[in-house]
């Protein structure tokens, strides 16, 4: 039999053909849409995570008044805020939360290394008050979050709104790519496990800080653990010097344990380009993806002098009070009338409705007690930026003083606490702030002199509801540029040191004499420019420039002073004072 023989090839074309057409050129189309598919998933979460470092940027933004320590935020701002006026109408600083806490853990560590029960009550009162400060601005944050037609109106420092859903939205639809679409927005805020930034500082030095080396991240705090000092927890928020990306795998949502500053995204984004493609029989007929993204918001470091301290011996020495030691210590007053007032009407006694009413008095407070407080408020206007060993020097060094001698204390970059005597004094004498705090104490020292000491606190009270017209701020000294002048103890290298002056703000004054509650001269110009010389935008608080007087201490001895005069003259007046 003749056998036909197909050539062998046709057979292959045909195979060939059969392969390009059932197998090669669908998985060709479905490759290639997998990955356009992959691309556009791609640009959708690239969009995503840009638009959630625009969210956690609003987050730093938020800015809260709290009743107790003023304006605070996630960030610190200097007192350029326009919307952040006291009723000076000087603008405000405001302080980053983990500025505060890291505060009041130094301040809880500086009252036990002292042994004083009295530093420690006013610890634990700001400890306290701490916790609802947090509650507040973890509810601030979360609502920014929030549409404006679900109650969100956040407003930054400046006045400006905080809108986060709209920019998040207008900035997502702006760079996908065509055939994209934006489905929905969904925001919230939370805190993160494992190692993060605080850009919070340690304590210094080291072996002071009661930190164990797990509680340490960038050699800085570690945000969102219990880093205890003195039985008291303290947890601090994660920021970083500027907004970036975190682990979404790593989110947690937000509880009442911690400073929430983690904003998550997510969003719906629908795949229309490919609503007819055959990679719908994977994804279904709308194709859908959803983007996550976190980010952790930027905080920028605290700038600016801090308010001084002012000690004041009238009469020479005193025996017996040759150091802060000394005024702390147990015992070593008696005989002690204590007579504190609330300043009311405006600062006293410059400004003519103002006047010194009497509190009720109380039997329990002692002198070391007043002292403890005075010095605690200073401190805690100082923040963390002295050292605890510095505190614990300036404590125990002694006074070698002569009559009326001024001892200026003031917190230096360095975090040493400068202690020098001015042969002027820049401050305005015998003048207590407004809402603020001022207490006379006629008593007797343990050696037999019977001093009469006056306490004139400008930090006590902060914020605008109990802080007064200058909301707990201290008082400017005049001229706004003593620490560059000799006459007052000071030169530009020795501002530059403290954080102050020309050197020190890289600011220049316009009128370093100007008394305008405003803080603007009669032509017009800015108080303030930049060290070139150029006008700038952002008018700071007078006392930004040489830092101002938080508390003065007068102490009269043997001979008449102008503190015996004023509590002799009290004593005239019987009943509840008002004066």
């Amino acid at each position: 039999m003749n056998r036909r023989h197909r050539a062998p090839r046709g057979s292959i074309m045909l195979l060939t053909v059969a392969v390009i057409c059932f197998i090669i050129l669908p998985t060709l189309i479905t490759v290639s849409q997998l990955a356009l598919y992959y691309i556009d998933r791609s640009r959708a979460q690239t969009s995503v995570e840009a638009a959630c470092l625009v969210a956690a940027n609003n987050l730093s933004r938020v800015i809260v008044d709290d009743p107790h320590f003023g304006y605070v935020s996630l960030s610190n701002y200097p007192p350029i805020g326009k919307a952040t006026c006291a009723d000076d109408g000087e603008p405000l600083p405001v302080t980053g939360v983990n500025t505060l806490v890291g505060t009041v853990r130094q301040n809880t560590i500086i009252a036990d290394e002292l042994g004083s029960t009295y530093i420690n009550r006013y610890v634990s009162q700001d400890r306290d008050k701490l916790d609802d400060t947090i509650k507040l601005l973890n509810k601030a944050l979360a609502a920014s979050l929030r549409p404006a037609e679900r109650g969100s109106t956040m407003e930054d420092l400046h006045g400006n709104k905080i809108e986060s859903v709209k920019q998040v939205k207008e900035m997502i639809e702006a760079v996908l790519p065509p055939g994209l679409t934006l489905k929905s927005v969904e925001m919230e805020t939370g805190w993160l496990e494992g190692a993060v930034d605080s850009c919070q500082s340690l304590p210094s030095p080291r072996h002071l800080a009661r930190i164990h080396p797990e509680q340490i991240h960038n050699d800085k705090y570690r945000p969102f653990i219990n880093i205890p000092a003195a039985g008291r927890s303290f947890t601090f928020a994660a920021v970083s010097s500027n907004s970036c990306q975190v682990d979404p795998k790593n989110f947690r949502p937000a509880d009442k344990e911690h400073i929430c500053s983690i904003v998550r995204l997510k969003c719906v984004i629908a795949l229309n380009n490919m609503a007819s493609s055959v990679i719908t029989s994977f994804l279904g007929e709308s194709p859908l993806i959803e983007c996550v993204a976190c980010a952790q918001p930027f905080c920028l470091p605290e700038t600016g002098p801090k308010g001084a301290m002012t000690l004041r011996f009238t009469s020479g020495p005193v025996p017996g009070l040759s150091s802060w030691r000394e005024f702390l210590t147990p015992g070593n007053f008696q005989n002690s009338e204590i007579i504190r007032y609330n300043v009311e009407g405006g600062d006293y006694p410059s400004d003519s409705e103002a006047r010194m009413v009497e509190q009720a008095k109380d039997a329990t407070i002692s002198t070391e007690q007043i002292f403890a407080e005075n010095l605690y408020y200073w401190l805690r206007n100082g923040h963390t930026k002295p050292k605890i060993d510095a505190v614990l020097e300036m404590v125990n060094e002694q006074f070698k003083v002569n009559a009326n001698e001024i001892f200026t204390y003031e917190f230096a970059r360095d975090g040493s606490i400068s202690r020098r005597i001015l042969d002027k004094d820049p401050f305005p004498k015998g003048v207590t702030s407004h809402a603020q705090a001022q207490c006379m104490v006629s008593t007797q020292v343990h050696t037999g002199v019977t001093p009469v000491i006056i306490f004139r606190n400008d930090v006590a009270n902060l914020g605008l509801k109990d802080g007064g017209k200058h909301a707990g701020q201290p008082l400017a000294g005049y001229p706004l540029n003593w620490a560059e002048i000799s006459e007052y103890g000071g030169d530009e290298q020795v501002a530059k040191e403290l954080g102050k002056g020309r050197l020190g703000t890289n600011l220049t004054l316009f009128d370093p004499y100007s008394d305008s509650d405003a803080g603007e001269t009669e032509k017009g110009y800015g108080l303030f420019r930049s060290m070139d010389g150029k006008e700038i935008d952002l008018q700071p608080r007078k006392s930004f420039y040489s830092g101002g007087l938080a508390l003065d201490i007068e102490i009269g001895g043997f001979r008449p002073s102008t503190a015996q005069m004023d509590v002799d003259k009290m004593k005239m007046i019987t009943g509840n004072r008002e004066i």
